[in-house]
This record gives structure tokens, sequence and C-alpha cells, in this order.
């Protein structure tokens, strides 16, 4: 549904379309989690999810000025 939406707010725009790459590589922590699993690289399979969890933060925090904005606008 994230590319079926295109915010109208000019202010909450760019952090949305920037949001597009960010989307992607997270998705890529998935595949690569899945490698390393398949590989019997639990080790490196646990540092990408660690490193996943991080990167989340920096979406969820990217939602989060996005919601102040347009709560703030009304």
């Amino acid at each position: 549904f994230y590319n079926a939406l295109l915010p109208k707010n000019q202010e909450v725009r760019p952090i949305w379309d920037a949001m597009n790459g960010k989307h992607r590589k997270f998705h890529g922590y998935g595949s690569d989690v899945i490698k390393a699993l398949m590989s019997e690289d639990y080790g490196r399979a646990e540092q990408i999810c660690r490193e996943a969890e991080q990167y989340s933060r920096e979406l969820i925090s990217d939602l989060e000025k996005m919601k102040r904005i347009l709560e703030r606008q009304g």
C-alpha cells in the first residue's frame, strides 16, 4: 500500500519520499537474514537482525515526524 499513497502535504512529502529507499533497504535486511540462515551463519543472521532493529527506529522516527506535522496542522 505504501506505493499507492502520495501525501499532498508539502512538509510531509520530502520525508515520505525519502522513506521509499529506506523501505527497500529495510526489506533487504530480511533477505540477508534468510541467506545467512540458509548458510547456517547464525552469528551473521543475529547481527543483521540487530542492524535491522536499529534501522527500524529510524523509520519509526520518520513516521512520528510526519504524524507530529499533521497533528500540528490539524
